[in-house]
């Protein structure tokens, strides 16, 4: 082999090597080259040794990077294996005892299948560190595949077949709601909607709906309500809450049939609101007048109640200061007796002590020795007596004035009584007007 031939054949190989562990991963054919290079080299005459010493350099520089290449290779064929094993030990975990036995949702579904396509890139590729090891990661990946599908089918099977109850069971329900729905019709008596609402509520315990969830359909139903369109629109919003709580339960094609029964009776209850609101609109209107009448009549009376409750306070105001001024007299005319009480006493005492004072001169004068001892006493007698004859005359006096006094304080305390009678009736008269009055002093 010429020595260019030689440089080409080692062109080709660093070429070869430049490609190898970015798009192929097959280093068989480079070290097929590498041996027939070393070949190569024992039959090439080179010009000189330095031409070969360079050439060789070269070839065996390109060795060391093939080995390198192949080392690195290697280590990513492990990871990449590692990684193909991990993703199939994943799809094992997920499977586990039974996938489907757990009733995945949609997203659960699609995510393991989304892994599995994911495992199977990795055994359509030539990265594998030996053929036994794809084998085995294979084996293990194909078996779970396998458990997978045979669980789908099973799972799909029964899916279809509760799909069948439940088209049935979607059926029977709705056959109720539309007669109850039927039965909101304005003109329909509330007799057969209260019967419709008493069959749903027993249809829907029957097919396993919880009484709790249902109780709210007979809450404050009565057979003959005071508002009947009141009883069929909640009819209505209650069979829209039923559909909406519970979408599973009834089939689309049921749905539009019950949504459809439902715009129409909708329609009709709308137009018996519209007559219901006119008619009561009519008695509003009539009832605000009758209002307004009675608000102008209440309000004269009420003008009346508080003039007349002016009166009573002016008259209130007055038996207090008439209460006042008796009883600052009657204190006086109390005062003024007590004094002429201490006065009649008080001479009633003197009177007393002076005929005393005249028993004792004349035993004096029917002991005395001297004419001039009997003159002496005979005017001391006659001075007393004077003074006895002035003290009666003046405790008659008082007397007189006491029982003047009297009288006037008897006078005087009747008409405090009297005034206290007025009083007390006036307040009471008072609160029970200010009472009248309360409503219209809170506005």
């Amino acid at each position: 082999m010429t020595t260019l031939e030689l440089q080409q054949k080692i062109d080709k190989f660093e070429e070869l090597i430049n490609g190898f562990g970015n798009q192929n991963f097959n280093s068989k054919i480079l070290w097929q080259m590498k041996s027939e290079i070393s070949e190569h080299f024992k039959g090439t005459s080179f010009a000189d040794a330095d031409e070969k010493k360079y050439a060789w350099e070269r070839f065996e520089s390109l060795a060391l990077n093939l080995k390198e290449k192949q080392d690195a290779v290697t280590r990513d064929n492990e990871k990449f294996a590692e990684e193909a094993e991990l993703l199939t030990n994943q799809i094992e975990t997920i499977v586990g005892d039974g996938f489907y036995s757990k009733n995945p949702e949609k997203e659960a579904i699609t995510n393991l299948k989304g892994l599995i396509e994911k495992t199977f890139d990795y055994f359509k590729q030539s990265r594998w560190p030996s053929k036994e090891r794809r084998n085995r990661a294979w084996d293990s990946f194909n078996n779970l595949r396998e458990k997978l599908r045979k669980e789908e089918d099973r799972f799909f099977s029964e899916l279809r077949e509760k799909k069948t109850a439940q088209t049935e069971r979607s059926h029977q329900l709705s056959s109720i709601i539309i007669e109850t729905i039927e039965a909101c019709h304005p003109d329909a008596t509330t007799q057969v909607l209260f019967q419709l609402l008493q069959q749903l509520t027993a249809h829907l315990l029957s097919i396993g709906f919880l009484e709790e969830t249902v109780g709210w359909i007979m809450a404050n139903k009565e057979a003959e309500p005071k508002a009947p369109l009141k009883m069929k629109s909640e009819g209505l919003r209650e069979v829209r809450k039923l559909l909406s709580e519970n979408k599973e339960d009834v089939s689309r094609d049921d749905k539009q049939r019950i949504y459809a029964k439902l715009e129409e009776i909708s329609t009709e209850l709308n137009k018996a609101w519209e007559v219901h609101k006119e008619e009561h609109l009519r008695k509003q209107l009539e009832w605000e007048e009758r209002k307004k009448i009675g608000e102008i009549k209440r309000a004269d009376w009420l003008k009346k109640q508080a003039d007349f409750l002016k009166v009573l306070e002016e008259k209130l105001e007055k038996r207090t200061a008439d209460k006042v001024n008796l009883e600052r007299i009657l204190a006086s005319k109390n005062d003024f007796l007590a004094r002429q009480q201490g006065r009649v006493q008080n001479q009633t005492s003197f009177l007393q002590k002076t005929r005393e004072d005249l028993a004792d001169i004349q035993e004096k004068i029917n002991t005395a020795w001297t004419d001039s001892f009997k003159e002496k006493m005979t005017e001391k007698i006659a001075f007393k007596e004077a003074k006895i004859i002035e003290v009666n005359a003046d405790i008659e006096e008082v007397k007189v004035k006491i029982t003047d006094v009297e009288k006037d304080v008897k006078d005087i305390t009747e008409k405090l009584e009297n005034i206290n009678k007025s009083k007390e009736e006036l307040t009471l008269k008072i609160e029970e007007v200010k009472k009248n009055l309360e409503p219209s002093l809170s506005e």
